[in-house]
């Protein structure tokens, strides 16, 4: 049997091994171990899905289709493997292993499927391939493994959003633990599933089919490209550990007298010590100089002040950028420089906060103060 190697071939080939690759390396990663389980499980089902493009563009199903309907096609797992791979990287709290497995029966199923068929005759696999498969569950199997997807990047979404607004209430500087790269690649696999869905739709209503198996090479792609961040990614359990003892609280009752009283405690003990000044501000170390349990400072800012802790924290960074600005002599530093001299970690995120605090950049701030002296 020979193989047909091309560039395009040699592409799926490629993102097969390196799939194999990073699958071997995120179960060896010690940080996040859970999540890297599923991400890793992930990148093989992925490679063995592959396995399938590689066959068909090499030239191995024209030479030897009795390879076909082989258990390499675990597509309903895809969804639920990054779903938990974000849920576990975002909770230390796992899950119960029976919800789980319901999530995953789809995919169980059509493993059994295919080892089913598999053990069956060439002859009954080439009439299940002509007068079912091909008709009717080829293209059904496509478009609700795309849905699966859509829909488990959905929740992936809301699962991050619930992890920032964590975070914000516990951490001053959030850029290292955001997950933004995580979240970035969710919308791109989203875009990817759509045009896997339409190219289904186009399969079935026009009977186009496609030379190209574009989809499939941009979802090998991203799955690296996933890995790699899961790679690089620095351990979030003591960050997950501490921001779930403080949850935001939903009650937005007026605050007491006496609990007005310890709001202003809490500013002040902000403004005095200056702590806003310390990049790595964390709540739960801002509670200890207040002395009131974390989850009680965290209710105050946020019902007394409707700010996360962030954001409380960046208006007193903002004041101070705004004070060396304007009454002190800067002309050796730069504003990136004013910046971290007000507790800011980053340029991206010192611009952002100040104009969406300020309405109008940095930079047009500074020219405004100068011209006013």
């Amino acid at each position: 049997m020979s193989i047909t190697f091309n560039l395009l071939s040699a592409s799926v080939f490629f993102l097969i091994a390196n799939g194999l690759f990073v699958s071997f390396l995120l179960i060896l990663k010690k940080d996040n171990k859970k999540a890297n389980q599923y991400l890793s499980l992930l990148a093989l089902l992925l490679s063995l899905w592959l396995c399938d493009t590689f066959f068909r563009v090499s030239g191995i199903y024209a030479q030897k289709p009795s390879l076909y309907f082989l258990p390499i096609y675990f597509s309903f797992a895809f969804g639920p493997l990054l779903y938990f791979y974000t849920i576990s990287l975002t909770h230390t709290k796992q899950p119960k292993i029976t919800r789980v497995f319901i999530h995953f029966i789809p995919a169980i199923l059509q493993g059994i499927g295919y080892v089913f068929l598999q053990w069956r005759s060439y002859n009954f696999r080439r009439d299940f391939w002509l007068n079912i498969h091909q008709p009717y569950t080829y293209d059904l199997e496509l478009a609700l493994s795309c849905l699966s997807l859509v829909g488990y990047l959905y929740f992936s979404w809301q699962h991050i959003i619930r992890y920032r607004s964590r975070i914000e209430n516990n951490y001053s500087s959030i850029r290292q633990i955001a997950l933004r790269w995580l979240n970035q690649l969710h919308w791109v696999l989203f875009l990817v599933s759509l045009f896997w869905f339409l190219e289904t739709i186009a399969r079935v209503v026009w009977g186009f089919y496609p030379a190209t198996p574009l989809s499939s090479i941009i979802m090998g792609v991203i799955l690296i490209l996933i890995a790699v961040g899961a790679l690089l990614q620095s351990d979030l359990t003591a960050i997950n550990q501490a921001t779930e003892v403080v949850e935001a609280l939903p009650d937005k009752k007026a605050l007491t007298e006496y609990e007005l009283q310890q709001l202003q405690g809490i500013k002040s003990v902000m403004r005095a010590g200056k702590l806003y000044l310390k990049a790595e501000l964390t709540l739960k170390e801002f509670a200890d100089y207040v002395q009131l349990p974390s989850r009680e400072t965290s209710r105050l800012i946020n019902q007394g002040l409707n700010q996360s802790f962030i954001d409380f924290v960046n208006d007193y960074r903002v004041k101070h950028f705004k004070y060396l600005v304007s009454h002190t002599d800067i002309e050796h530093l730069s504003l990136l420089g004013v910046a971290l001299e007000s507790g800011f970690k980053s340029k991206s995120t010192f611009n952002r906060v100040f104009k969406k605090r300020e309405g109008q950049s940095p930079s047009e701030f500074v020219r405004r103060a100068q011209n006013m002296n």
